[in-house]
């Protein structure tokens, strides 16, 4: 039977992963939200949304990371049936993680890539190269026939820019951790399999021997099965000649 840790650590696991799968499509929601807004404004709300719910994804990845390294040490002291089973749902479970981590990644490449298409869109309306502080240089923009309102649209543009190159290097952070993620993952599936493999090994094995013993068996039955036509042929023989013998003896009388 399984100690009760070891049940416990799987469902805190399978939980994990359905909040996983729930967060994802909340962050995809909020990505789609983010990103077709009709105007250049951003919500610093939405912001702060994305950010947190992508933290929470990936502080979930880590945690059932650990979850299954803590299943696999447990597994080395349980018997070689309770060890077989929880290394089979292990394997299921490292399965199910790699193939969330992967999606996780492919969404946050996707949002990343449509980030720095909405800059390279929005660098059509707004040129930011325009030096603002430069030493006797103040009236510059004025110079060029600016106005407050475009001055102020600059400014603002340049703000948006700041935030999404720190928005930016916070998405390409998460994806470097869910690569790391990925590639333990991946290693746990690869070790997990090559024990199924050894288990699928010894099974076909068995299974060969048995057929092996089997036809044995069936060879050792034909061979009883003659034995027992030569004895009773012989007990037969025996009998005529006995016969011949009582008739002989009777017939010289």
């Amino acid at each position: 039977m399984v100690n009760v840790v070891c049940i416990f650590c799987v469902f805190q696991i399978q939980y994990d992963v359905t909040r996983i799968k729930q967060k994802m499509k909340d962050l995809a929601s909020l990505h789609d939200k983010h990103l077709n807004r009709p105007t250049l404004d951003d919500s610093t709300e939405e912001e702060h949304a994305i950010e947190i719910t992508t933290q929470e994804i990936t502080q979930m990845f880590h945690r059932c990371q650990r979850s299954v390294k803590s299943l696999q040490s447990r597994a080395r002291n349980c018997t070689e049936q309770e060890e077989r089973l929880l290394r089979n749902v292990m394997s299921s479970l490292a399965q199910s993680l790699q193939d969330l981590s992967t999606n996780f990644r492919h969404t946050q490449s996707g949002y990343l890539k449509r980030m720095k298409n909405r800059e390279e869109r929005s660098k059509h309306f707004f040129d930011t190269s325009v030096p603002l502080m430069d030493d006797g240089e103040d009236h510059t923009l004025y110079d060029r026939g600016f106005t407050d309102d475009q001055l102020v649209l600059v400014e603002q543009n340049t703000l948006m820019v700041e935030e999404r190159e720190r928005e930016i290097r916070q998405i390409v952070q998460s994806i470097s951790d869910l690569n790391e993620i990925f590639r333990e993952l991946a290693g746990m599936v690869v070790e997990q399999g090559t024990v199924l493999d050894r288990i699928d090994y010894n099974v076909e094995q068995s299974c060969v021997k048995t057929e092996e013993g089997l036809k044995h068996l069936q060879k050792a039955e034909q061979y009883q099965k003659k034995n027992r036509k030569m004895l009773v042929i012989l007990i037969l023989f025996v009998l005529v000649i006995v016969l011949v013998v009582v008739l002989i003896g009777v017939k010289l009388k």
